[in-house]
């Protein structure tokens, strides 16, 4: 299991979460906070996680025969990532 991939979606959408709550409560996306929101949010954060890739290794492993593994893995890193960018919400309000 392409446990990396996990982990790197995981943080990302962590951080996601918690940048775009912050902006959001600093004011409306306009000037700086949109630079920053596209920037950072779909910049780095775009470019740092791999759901691309995590499609890519579903398909290797329903390909190798193990289509239990697959199916978690999928879904385990989609709901990790919507528990992660929750908690990234949660982080930044408090900001």
């Amino acid at each position: 299991m392409p446990v990396a991939i996990l982990v790197i979606n995981v943080v990302g959408a962590f951080v996601l979460g918690a940048l775009l709550e912050a902006l959001a409560r600093r004011g409306p996306d306009e000037g700086r906070r949109r630079v920053v929101r596209l920037a950072v949010g779909t910049g780095f954060c775009g470019g740092f996680t791999t759901y691309s890739t995590l499609a890519v290794a579903t398909a290797d492993l329903l390909r190798a025969g193990a289509a239990p593994v697959a199916l978690g893995y999928a879904i385990g890193s989609v709901l990790l990532g919507a528990v992660a960018a929750w908690a990234g919400v949660l982080v930044g309000s408090r900001s």
